[in-house]
């Protein structure tokens, strides 16, 4: 008895000295709304699917499986308890270089096959034979020095070309984590559908989700009412997460504060905001709130902000798609959300 009452007293003293010991938890068994670490939701978009390579130099033709090729990875928010979730259009989209981020776009069936076909020719290269590359440009018209990169993408070319490469099957493949209650690191995982995306030509960066969990899950509110210059936002998103992490444990989700300090309205309509809260690689699709933890638009890319007091240093700032279309978008999809 006397065992049992120290070992409450233990407990009891552990609560207390370290009161945010279990936030790492992010259990999502209450469904009750307006917890952002249990609504941020780490999200991963990928290829799968099924190459045949003949490889002329070894007189071999291998069918290569791709199980999951990851391309590009970011955040999202759960708006309802049956599993639809909300992002930026960028993360489960054709990736795009630096200079292009702006100009998110829906994966094409192109788009996957190209992505599959490069991931069978990097196995093929890694686990075959590597100077398949060299061989073929070197036979090639094309005599210019080239880099890694470029022999890749020439390497596929040249396949291509030769009818030396078949895709069997290729197809999208997008990846939720949740996370769970079994501690640190411990997610349930899901595969999502696209259900509908935002306007490209508008530049509406976002994106509808869904999947299908085995419980209900807890959910943001989003508002439609407006922020106002000066107040106070919170972001939620997993940074510093890259493409090829979603097989490994990732962290808990992160957050930063800052106060919203400008109104943009492009051409077509569409309504961003601007706020002085540090953004970063990852945290692109999470959710804005305010300080009744509403939803007031999603993350949408960082701006660099450069500074000199004594030295240089850079920073981001973070721009985020108003909810108003966010709105629109459940609406016309009769999704039922807290607004």
């Amino acid at each position: 008895m006397v065992s049992a009452k120290k070992t409450l007293l233990i407990l009891a003293t552990i609560f207390m000295v370290i009161p945010g010991a279990f936030v790492v938890n992010h259990s999502f068994e209450s469904t009750f709304p307006g917890n952002p670490l249990t609504s941020t939701v780490y999200i991963e978009n990928g290829v799968s699917g099924i190459v045949t390579i003949t490889d002329p130099y070894l007189s071999k033709k291998s069918e290569l499986k791709v199980d999951y090729y990851p391309l590009s990875s970011g955040s999202g928010v759960i708006i309802t308890q049956e599993g639809y979730i909300i992002t930026a259009l960028h993360v489960i989209g054709e990736p795009k270089t630096s200079s292009e981020q702006n100009r998110a776009e829906r994966m094409e069936k192109s788009d996957i096959i190209n992505h599959l076909e490069k991931a069978a020719v990097k196995d093929y290269l890694s686990n075959f034979n590597p100077h398949l590359g060299d061989q073929l440009i070197k036979e090639s018209s094309n005599k210019l020095r080239i880099s890694k990169k470029q022999n890749l993408d020439s390497t596929v070319h040249l396949l291509k070309q030769n009818k030396l490469m078949e895709t069997k099957s290729a197809k999208q493949v997008i990846k939720v984590r949740l996370p769970s209650s079994g501690g640190i690191n411990s997610f349930y995982s899901y595969k999502a559908r696209i259900v509908d995306v935002g306007d490209a030509k508008k530049n509406e960066d976002m994106a509808l989700l869904k999947i299908n969990p085995v419980k209900s899950l807890p959910t943001l509110k989003i508002t439609s009412k407006k922020p106002l210059i000066g107040e106070t936002l919170h972001i939620y998103g997993y940074p510093g997460n890259g493409g090829n992490r979603y097989l490994k444990n990732i962290v808990e989700p992160s957050s930063a504060s800052g106060l919203l300090t400008s109104i943009k309205l492009n051409r077509a309509g569409t309504v961003y905001y601007q706020t002085t809260a540090a953004t970063a690689n990852g945290y692109s699709g999470g959710p804005v709130l305010n300080n009744q933890n509403q939803v007031v638009g999603i993350i949408i890319y960082g701006i660099e902000r450069h500074s000199y007091f004594g030295k240089q240093f850079k920073s981001k700032s973070c721009l985020f798609l108003s909810s108003k279309h966010l709105i629109d978008m459940c609406k016309r999809n009769n999704v039922n959300i807290f607004v």
